[in-house]
């Protein structure tokens, strides 16, 4: 829109840009905030507030059907863009390299972790320090992010981030991240399609990482690498693997296509089926078949008792008994 002679645009271009709003009691005064970002502009007011700084807008914001409209030129300016064009003829503004600073954050011991989506950088900061790069993902994260921590007996943190994106939301990747005295030691990431769950993070002192294809168990406290495991050779299958439960002396892993879940003996190598072990002739079909919401059993681990592993089916209570061999 243009008014005395200055292009507008619609204030909602700064969310799209990852910056969050909230407004004052007089819904007059609005702060967005993202990473390392914050604007603060008021409705009727020539200046605003620019990382820190106060700056001239350039025209007066005001509100046009329940949107906030601002300066096109100072929107540019807050996202770190370059104006190319300004078409009257047409009322186009055109303009390019718009940053975006999208941040998901969280707390864990007094210490707050934001990871910048953009980038895939995480952070930590102990206020009121200045946030410290501790690590980079590997990748951009796109929309559901989540954090999950877990503090071992030995003293290190065993950080999940997962990301669920897609349209429908399908797509689910997980960053594991293993912390000893603010510093990263260990992490993994592995990308799951249509499949979700949990991978193990820990049994008895060690914890466990994965790749998908790669499990390394790690011993707590010390950060070392006590053990490698090939999930594909193991498996039998070239895919991403879910590590749903683990032992010294077995796993249990399910290929992210397939999704059966499997018993594999880590003293033999020895692999199971087991929903050829647990399940009638009907559960079995409905197991390879069935494609809604994706293939495979749904049976779940739930513990272990002596030699003994129990799971449960679906919803089901029935408790499912599968017997390990003894050594």
């Amino acid at each position: 829109m243009v008014k005395s002679g200055t292009a507008f645009v619609p204030a909602s271009l700064l969310e799209e840009a990852g910056l969050r709003v909230a407004w004052d009691k007089a819904d007059l005064r609005a702060k967005y905030v993202g990473w390392e970002k914050t604007v603060v502009v008021t409705v009727g007011s020539k200046t605003a507030v620019l990382d820190g700084k106060t700056v001239q807008l350039g025209g007066a914001p005001f509100r046009y059907k329940e949107q906030l409209y601002l300066p096109a030129r100072f929107v540019v300016q807050a996202l770190e863009g370059q104006t190319v064009s300004w078409d009257a003829a047409h009322a186009v503004y055109t303009a390019k390299g718009l940053g975006t600073f999208a941040s998901i954050n969280a707390t864990f011991e007094g210490i707050t972790y934001s990871v910048v989506k953009e980038s895939g950088k995480l952070y930590a900061a102990k206020a009121p320090g200045k946030p410290q790069l501790i690590a980079k993902l590997g990748s951009k994260l796109y929309d559901m992010v989540d954090f999950k921590f877990q503090k071992t007996p030995g003293g290190l943190i065993h950080l999940t981030l997962s990301d669920i994106y897609g349209e429908p939301h399908i797509n689910n990747t997980w960053y594991t991240l293993v912390i000893k005295n603010g510093v990263v030691i260990r992490q993994a990431s592995v990308g799951y399609y249509n499949r979700f769950g949990n991978n193990v993070a820990m049994y008895d002192n060690n914890l466990v990482l994965t790749d998908g294809k790669i499990l390394r168990v790690i011993e707590d406290g010390t950060g070392k690498v006590k053990e490698t495991l090939d999930l594909v050779k193991l498996g039998g299958e070239d895919d991403n693997y879910l590590v749903e439960g683990i032992d010294d002396d077995f796993l249990l892993i399910r290929p992210n296509q397939k999704g059966i879940l499997m018993f594999i003996d880590r003293k033999t190598g020895g692999k199971t089926l087991l929903y050829k072990e647990l399940l009638n002739q009907e559960q079995q079909q409905y197991a390879e078949t069935n494609d809604v919401p994706y293939y495979g059993d749904e049976l779940k681990f739930i513990k272990r008792e002596s030699n003994t592993l129990q799971f449960k089916l679906g919803r089901e209570d029935k408790i499912y008994n599968y017997r390990m061999n003894e050594y």
